[in-house]
């Protein structure tokens, strides 16, 4: 900084403060950045404010009493210090081929007792190329500010860019992680009743002859329900659905997060985790109109479901890692089994299906007390519906546009 601007700026400080201005990044997941999380939250708003209503230079002190300014429901953002009150300040934050040229415009009227101000330009993030993030890689994150037209030391940070796959279960504030946020309603996004291969699994179901069509709660018949969510059991153990505990993740210090196939990759793989079993039924239920949750205990997930639409409606658990229990033939092999071979097929299918039952039943009894818990993070009922309401989108994948 020129000395003559630098005098400037300090007489401008508030009375006792004599530091220079000093940029710091902030990113909410530290220096780690989830394209899924991005993707799959570009509509929600955080905080239930109308952005197009706030005025640029409005504050919201945060729990850390540093005054926030600009898109309150953004990732990544710059900490000025010593900032006098009443500065023009200009922040961009930029991530080449990932996040275009980011500004925030502004006068920040408050600042901290520090002369602290945080502010989060709206981010313009290229989606299409976060989508194509398989593998993660390091990225440079560009943070820039001026403070009442003088340029401020920028700062170049790599971070790591995550894959698509990796799902955030939550964020520690400590290490101990008795400080932390939620977001296990994330794992929403990967389950996708919008997929192209959905309406396929469906027609497949069909064939078997276990129901004669999908009408959710229409009929108002929980045994009818029972027996839709069945027959999508049975077409994907006809698919050959094993079970794979292969789900590692790249640790990070504050973000607990665990890898999660998208529905065509388990589909094609014929291999499904806990959790990816679980987004795999969800998906094909949720198209049916059937509710349906993914439900978080202590290293495991598997699916829930409603009985009814009611709000007292039964909840059946579901373990969907019993999928790859039977050898049965494919579906389009069953109009040349004999009626004896078709019938031991579906009783050794239902009985693998009554003991998913049971198995999910006493895990959703086990843990009903500590659904509601929220220093509980390990245990999670996440609804889907609820989820589409909050705004989680299903995360596109390549199938989807084809």
């Amino acid at each position: 900084m020129k000395p003559f601007a630098f005098l400037l700026l300090c007489a401008a400080l508030p009375s006792g403060l004599h530091a220079e201005i000093t940029l710091d990044p902030w990113s909410y997941t530290e220096t780690d950045i989830y394209p899924s999380a991005i993707v799959s939250t570009a509509t929600v708003d955080w905080n239930g404010d109308d952005d197009d209503k706030k005025p640029a230079d409005d504050a919201k002190p945060k729990k850390d009493t540093i005054p926030v300014y600009g898109d309150d429901n953004g990732w990544l953002a710059v900490t000025l210090s010593g900032v006098p009150k009443n500065a023009e300040v200009e922040v961009t934050i930029s991530i080449e081929g990932f996040l275009k040229p980011s500004t925030w415009k502004g006068r920040v009227h408050k600042v901290s007792k520090d002369g602290e101000a945080r502010v989060f330009p709206k981010a313009i993030w290229d989606y299409d190329a976060l989508l194509k993030v398989r593998q993660q890689r390091p990225v440079n994150v560009v943070f820039k500010a001026t403070v009442n037209g003088t340029d401020i030391p920028e700062d170049t940070e790599t971070y790591v860019m995550r894959a698509l796959n990796d799902c955030m279960f939550y964020v520690k504030f400590d290490e101990d992680g008795e400080d932390f946020d939620d977001f296990s309603w994330l794992f929403a996004a990967y389950v996708n009743e919008n997929h192209p291969e959905v309406d396929i699994i469906l027609k497949e179901a069909l064939e078997s002859g276990i129901v004669s069509d999908f009408d959710g709660y229409q009929d108002d018949d929980p045994k009818k329900v029972m027996l839709q969510v069945f027959a999508v059991w049975n077409a994907l153990q006809r698919r050959g659905i094993k079970y794979s505990d292969i789900s590692t993740t790249t640790p990070s210090k504050y973000v607990v997060s665990q890898t999660v196939r998208f529905l065509d990759d388990s589909i094609r793989a014929t291999q499904a985790n806990c959790v990816d079993g679980s987004v795999l039924m969800a998906s094909v239920l949720s198209k049916i109109g059937i509710t349906s949750y993914l439900v978080m205990i202590p290293g495991h997930c598997f699916l829930a479901f409603d009985l009814g639409k009611k709000d007292d409606a039964k909840r059946i658990g579901l373990e969907t890692t019993m999928l790859g229990n039977d050898e049965i033939k494919p579906v389009e092999e069953i109009p040349h089994l004999s009626e004896q071979s078709k019938i031991q097929e579906f009783q050794k299918s239902y009985k693998t299906f009554g003991n998913a039952v049971k198995i999910g039943n006493a895990n959703l009894k086990k843990y009903a007390d500590k659904f509601d818990d929220e220093n509980e993070p390990d245990v999670q009922l996440i609804s889907i519906p609820d989820a589409r309401d909050f705004g989680i989108m299903p995360i596109p994948t390549s199938q989807d546009t084809k």
